[in-house]
């Protein structure tokens, strides 16, 4: 698997992966592209001979960084796609003088919840009703070591 950073022929792959899981708030090729045009923000994609696999959108806003979303194809769920892109993210926290990575979460996600848990990130809060007014954002925060 390679992690590099998304580039603008990417985009087309890396929306169709947000097609792959429905109810996602995706912000297709448009969102994907206006991100890239922001200085603090990063997008990065894991493929593998050619197919993309996942992508991160993080934004570097020293001294915490904040994740966006994570999003990976179904056909690669649980093999490891989320956690080596989080790892990336880490890296680049590191790189910047980040000591802390902010997220927040739908509460009825429960593997997004138990992959952020077991990658060392604590819940912080949540914000009732923050999704389609309906189900709460948890919020969760993990401290970087320098």
């Amino acid at each position: 698997m390679l992690i590099r950073r998304a580039r603008k022929e990417d985009l087309p792959a890396l929306a169709a992966l947000e097609a792959e899981h429905p109810g996602y708030p995706a912000w297709g090729e448009k969102g994907l592209a206006a991100e890239e045009e922001k200085k603090f923000s990063v997008t990065l994609a894991a493929w593998s001979d050619g197919v993309a696999l996942g992508f991160i959108n993080f934004w570097i806003l020293k001294p915490q960084v904040q994740l966006n979303s994570v999003v990976v194809s179904v056909k690669a769920l649980r093999t490891g796609v989320a956690s080596a892109l989080i790892g990336k993210l880490d890296e680049y926290a590191k790189k910047n003088a980040c000591s802390e990575v902010d997220l927040e979460v739908n509460e009825h996600n429960a593997p997004a919840l138990a992959l952020y848990a077991g990658l060392g990130f604590k819940v912080a809060g949540r914000r009732p009703k923050f999704y389609n007014n309906t189900d709460a954002a948890v919020l969760m925060k993990k401290t970087i070591a320098a």
